[in-house]
């Protein structure tokens, strides 16, 4: 009877992923940070500590990932600054990584970016700097806390938190291959305004969903949607209807800056993750399956791995990663690195 119990709780019980301890990053503990991949490395750097003696808290440090060991590479080239987001586009035959927008805070105030700085694996151009289109409503396209992806060779940039406090869900496209303001098309985000959301792609198409409707972390959203270069289709969204069984569960989702990565161990299909962030529920991790349109809950977070949200998540050698973090923006904690691995089961000795 126990062992039935248990395989009624859980659809997905012979395959929650198991959590181990990974490299841990070789920076300074920090929140806020950003992450990329890039000709198959991944690259992590800026963000937040407040706990360095230096008058500034910002940080321009980027380490590279190996798999084994992290390697300081070049340093952003300009001013330190948390909540950027990145995306890598092919230009010229090889890939370039797009960094930027983000803020820092000076004697209260707040400075939002909306430039973009380029980093081909091994050193910053400083020559031509890219900036998001200006909307006609703001004075220009400055955010923090947004979401950026790649897809079909193009950047997508949006959402987050701009000047005055106020929320935006509005969505920004940007082609290599063309120049100066023409390269910046609106597409449009059909989902509610939010900061600190998520994006991840799977099957040429990026799913969006998560975030808050303001930066002090109230307000959930729960719909989500996925963007095919073209079209915006609403997805199922995380509530809990009335007559269906599988979205019992589906009120510990919602959350904001959290982490997602994507792997395709589970079975062979690719599949989304989301772990960590603000939320009622921030030790719970989520696997989402494109095919099906459904959300299973996996292995939770380790009881070693303290809770914590404004960290980086990312996907290397089809497993999921996250590091950095703090139990708040202003207090980071350590910078141990926590490896995911989907589709077996729990192994406690690893935790």
């Amino acid at each position: 009877m126990l062992g039935l119990f248990f395989v009624a709780c859980h659809s997905n019980d012979d395959t929650w992923g198991d959590w181990s301890r990974g490299y841990s990053f070789s920076g300074k503990p920090r929140t806020g940070a950003v992450t990329f991949t890039l000709n198959g490395e991944v690259y992590v750097g800026l963000g937040r500590n407040e706990n360095v003696e230096e008058k500034d808290k910002y940080l321009t440090d980027f380490w590279k990932f190996n798999g084994k060991s992290w390697v300081s590479v070049a340093s952003f080239p300009t001013v330190g600054r948390a909540g950027a987001v990145a995306f890598v586009v092919g230009e010229e035959g090889h890939q370039v990584a797009y960094v930027g927008t983000g803020y820092r805070e000076y004697l209260g105030k707040e400075t939002y970016y909306d430039n973009f700085y380029t980093f081909d694996g091994v050193s910053w151009d400083t020559t031509t700097v890219i900036k998001l289109p200006k909307p006609a409503d703001r004075k220009d396209g400055g955010r923090r806390d947004g979401i950026a992806f790649s897809l079909n060779g193009k950047g997508y940039v949006g959402t987050g938190l701009v000047s005055g406090g106020m929320v935006v869900n509005d969505m920004y496209c940007f082609d290599p291959s063309k120049s100066g303001d023409a390269a910046w098309s609106n597409v449009e985000f059909r989902g509610e305004p939010r900061c600190g959301a998520v994006a991840f792609v799977i099957k040429d198409k990026a799913v969006v969903c998560l975030g808050a409707a303001s930066s002090s972390g109230s307000n959930f959203r729960r719909d989500v949607y996925t963007f095919d270069g073209t079209t915006w289709d609403d997805k199922e969204p995380l509530v809990d209807q009335d007559g269906r069984g599988f979205d019992n569960d589906y009120n510990q989702i919602p959350r904001a800056y959290a982490v997602a990565f994507v792997s395709s161990r589970d079975g062979g299909v690719l599949k989304g993750y989301v772990a960590t962030g603000n939320g009622s529920y921030p030790g719970t991790c989520w696997e989402y399956n494109f095919d099906t349109d459904r959300w299973d809950e996996v292995t939770e977070l380790p009881a070693a791995m303290n809770r914590r949200a404004y960290a980086v998540g990312f996907t290397f050698n089809d497993y999921g990663y996250v590091t950095t973090g703090g139990s708040t923006m202003n207090a980071p904690i350590d910078v141990d690195t926590w490896k995911f691995t989907p589709g077996i089961d729990e192994d406690d000795d690893n935790d």
